[in-house]
């Protein structure tokens, strides 16, 4: 009895040794080919997880909108009074929801494209709906001004603002304002120009780009990471660092991502 018991601690002893050592090897051997099968698939190229999923963001991006609406207009253009401004929104769209386009991987360790700009309006997520009638700037009007300063142009420009019944406040609703609308003062004017305007005027159906990223073949740290945006590292809007075109477009990161780790991207509407 006393035997038996001794071997069978003694064989105990001796089996979980054995799995110690075992455990102890096989952790990091498997860790290395869990970090293997990651690496291969974490590579933006054709045929990989990670393509399928960098080509159409996985989840939704979405952008807020609030407006300002001028409460007494009569009072601003008549007697000159400090506007009362009532701030309406969020107006709420979903953008960066389509696939990338002209995608062509290159020899260097890095894949271009161009993404597609669209902005598709989300009732549930708003107050309000982008019919909603904003006053607001004349954004032609007023700038018109700024943009000519000669005494000779503002004599013109005065002429064909007041032909085209335009003032310095107007009525425009909130799809009008920021995605664009035929200003009556612009196609006034006898050049050769764009009479559409708008804050975020044109975007809808356009391209932005050319981005180009490292795929991650040649460093797996630089997956995503942006190469250059229309060919060029710097933008020529800011001084230094600020400058720079650095991070990602968003939709995608490099894998192993610690906590403590700061994620960068860049978005070209605000040049940064």
């Amino acid at each position: 009895m006393g035997c038996n018991r001794n071997c069978g601690l003694l064989t105990g002893a001796i089996i979980g040794g054995v799995l110690a050592i075992f455990g102890g090897v096989l952790i990091p051997v498997g860790d290395l080919l869990i970090g293997k099968a990651i690496k291969k698939e974490a590579v933006i190229a054709r045929g990989t997880i990670a393509f399928e999923n960098w080509l159409v963001p996985g989840s939704s991006v979405y952008r807020q909108f609030w407006v300002f609406h001028v409460q007494n207009p009569s009072e601003v253009l008549g007697q000159g009074a400090p506007p009362k401004l009532e701030q309406r929104g969020p107006y709420t769209y979903r953008v960066r929801y389509l696939p990338k386009e002209n995608v062509t991987e290159n020899s260097d360790g890095t894949i271009s494209y161009m993404l597609p700009n669209i902005a598709r309006f989300e009732p549930d997520m708003s107050v309000g709906t982008e019919n909603d009638t904003i006053t607001c700037l004349n954004l032609a009007v007023v700038a018109a001004p700024a943009v000519y300063t000669s005494g000779f142009m503002q004599l013109l420009l005065n002429t064909w603002i007041k032909s085209s019944k335009s003032q310095m406040l107007q009525n425009r609703t909130v799809k009008e304002l920021l995605w664009g609308y035929k200003d009556p003062f612009l196609n006034k004017i006898p050049f050769p120009l764009d009479p559409v305007v708008g804050v975020f005027y044109p975007y809808n159906e356009t391209l932005d780009g050319l981005y180009n990223v490292y795929t991650g073949a040649d460093d797996i740290k630089k997956t995503a990471i942006i190469e250059s945006y229309k060919n060029k590292r710097n933008l020529s809007y800011w001084e230094g660092h600020c400058d720079l075109v650095n991070g990602t477009d968003g939709a995608s990161f490099p894998p192993f991502v610690k906590k403590s780790q700061v994620l960068r991207f860049f978005s070209s509407d605000i040049c940064r």
